[in-house]
């Protein structure tokens, strides 16, 4: 059996995803779910962890949106995403994670279109917004839905 790491938060977060799946009619609607609690709980993220003073005041460019990337994974996950891409990305910055914390041995078939690490989507637009900048951030792949990685994309609006 393979170690997951942090056994306490998938458990809790897979409760949540099955909560939710349960409850709603669409994956569409599932996705905003997740987002929405992401972005409640980025609230509490940025005001209780040191991102704020790690990362600058005025984010403007996506430059600096890839900085805070790094600062939040190395602060959330004490590593940093496989990759943050910018130029394939046109306009967007796009995060790659071979090793997602969220979906570790989860496999969902039948499930196109489900972000199911949707949760990390909603805590990105959140302290974004606390450095002023509007973003539409989604999950494009999914480990757990049968993607090699967890990919999203953080487009600027």
């Amino acid at each position: 059996m393979p170690k997951i790491e942090n056994p306490m938060l998938v458990s809790i977060y897979s409760h949540i995803v099955q909560d939710i799946l349960a409850k709603t009619t669409s994956i569409e609607e599932a996705n905003q779910e997740l987002r929405e609690i992401g972005r409640n709980l980025g609230s509490q993220i940025y005001l209780n962890t040191e991102i704020a003073e790690k990362t600058k005041d005025t984010i403007t460019t996506r430059e600096d949106v890839s900085k805070m990337v790094e600062t939040a994974y190395k602060i959330l996950f004490d590593k940093k995403p496989d990759d943050i891409d910018m130029e394939s990305a046109r306009g967007s910055v796009r995060i790659t994670d071979e090793d997602c914390i969220w979906c570790q041995e989860v496999n969902l078939e039948g499930m196109r279109g489900f972000g199911y690490c949707e949760i990390f989507s909603g805590i990105m637009e959140s302290l974004l917004d606390f450095k002023g900048v509007q973003a539409k951030v989604f999950q494009e792949m999914c480990r757990a839905t049968g993607s090699d990685n967890c990919t999203w994309n953080v487009r600027l609006t």
